[in-house]
């Protein structure tokens, strides 16, 4: 005599679970596996360098762009050398880092006067470069 079950078959749940796990793990694959440097909205050709730049969590960005007003964005925000002085002190409650792009053509002397003011607030500072091959 042959038992036969009364349960209806569920065989569909048993391949939907393995299915979704896999979907999961794509996803979580791509959002990690993406390029997670902080980028600023502003195109700035960096000067080549063979040093590499150390990792900086949170860290601020001071993009400094060719410009005849000395204007310059630190975060997002678009500011002067008086207006980043204000915006520095609260700035060191969230990270004391902050990383410098400074464009290829923009004067040496700016890019150590603002590294300056940035200095003299208490912060750590490094500057971004590309690499010799890019």
């Amino acid at each position: 005599m042959k038992l036969e079950s009364s349960l209806k078959d569920r065989a569909g749940m048993l391949y939907t679970a393995p299915l979704m796990d896999v979907i999961l793990l794509l996803i979580i694959f791509f959002l990690f596996g993406s390029n997670l440097v902080l980028k600023s909205g502003v195109e700035v050709n960096l000067p080549s360098s063979s040093s590499a730049l150390p990792s900086a969590e949170d860290a601020h960005i001071v993009t400094l762009i060719p410009s005849e007003t000395g204007e310059f964005y630190f975060n997002d925000e678009r500011v002067g050398l008086e207006a980043l002085k204000l915006r520095l002190g609260d700035a060191l409650k969230r990270s004391n880092q902050v990383v410098i792009l400074g464009d290829e053509v923009v004067p040496y002397g700016v890019v150590m006067g603002v590294a300056q003011v940035i200095l003299d607030a208490g912060f750590e500072v490094s500057f971004a470069t590309k690499t010799k091959g890019d």
